[in-house]
């Protein structure tokens, strides 16, 4: 597993711990408090959008495209959390209940799935704050990740730049997605990624295409990029598709983590 894909499981494995051990402390020490007494909270939706309504978006084709696409991409996000043909089990951790799949399409794209449970259904909410909150990207490698939302559509609809190191000596690589936040059902959410086609002034000649969702291809637009990109500096990665699907259940969270983003696999 490469450090991209560490870096996330990680991630997941970081929540899970916390989310059990406060499980436990609240089932040997029912009386005390066992509220998490930290200054690490993240923010909600409504709080992200408002710190970052500078960024709104007013192109009203623009953000009627966007939430377009999106619907879109939760199409195909469902799709692959459930769907198990051409997976292939790569690994397991049966103490944190952690399963990692991987898939290789007829077109050589990469599809990965992590699926993954908290035995604290009280923790769904602050899981999907956690997952959402762009600042939360440093809470698995402060080093390798760096995230900013770059556009704001609505508070559950937004575009972001994200950077990042592939291994630990490789060189900073970045790539631009949509990323939008859904309530499926009472119990349900899926958060859902997918990079459109986005002009960010780069050198490169180099031609991307999303394979799995070919719509986000006609997506277009610009964004004032850092003077490094302009120059070619870094290089440039796309997100097929990528997201979480989070499931309340009655002593649980399920969550499972679909991604397929250029360049990265699992092997």
């Amino acid at each position: 597993m490469n450090t991209f894909y560490t870096q996330i499981a990680l991630f997941l494995l970081t929540i899970f711990v916390y989310a059990n051990n406060k499980a436990l402390a609240a089932e040997i020490s029912p009386e005390e408090d066992a509220t998490p007494k930290t200054t690490d909270r993240c923010l909600t939706s409504e709080e992200i959008y408002e710190e970052n309504k500078h960024l709104l978006c007013t192109d009203p084709e623009e953000i009627k495209h966007a939430a377009k696409l999106m619907s879109e991409a939760l199409s195909h996000l469902k799709y692959h959390a459930v769907n198990t043909k051409g997976y292939k089990p790569f690994g397991n951790n049966p103490f944190t209940k952690t399963y990692y799949f991987k898939k290789m399409q007829k077109d050589r794209t990469h599809v990965d799935k992590i699926q993954f449970t908290i035995r604290d259904s009280d923790k769904y909410t602050e899981l999907i704050d956690k997952l959402w909150d762009p600042n939360h990207g440093k809470s698995f490698n402060t080093h390798s990740v760096k995230r900013k939302i770059i556009r704001v559509y609505n508070p559950n609809l937004v575009l972001i730049q994200q950077r990042y190191k592939s291994s630990i000596l490789g060189s900073e690589k970045y790539f631009y997605a949509l990323a939008a936040k859904f309530d499926v059902s009472k119990d349900s959410t899926a958060i859902v990624m997918t990079t459109p086609n986005i002009n960010d002034h780069n050198p490169s000649g180099k031609k991307f295409k999303n394979t799995i969702i070919e719509n986000a291809n006609l997506f277009k637009t610009d964004v004032d990029s850092e003077d490094d990109i302009r120059e070619g500096k870094l290089n440039k990665t796309f997100v097929n598709v990528a997201g979480y699907i989070i499931q309340k259940k009655d002593k649980c969270v399920d969550t499972t983590f679909v991604g397929s983003i250029n360049g990265h696999s699992f092997v």
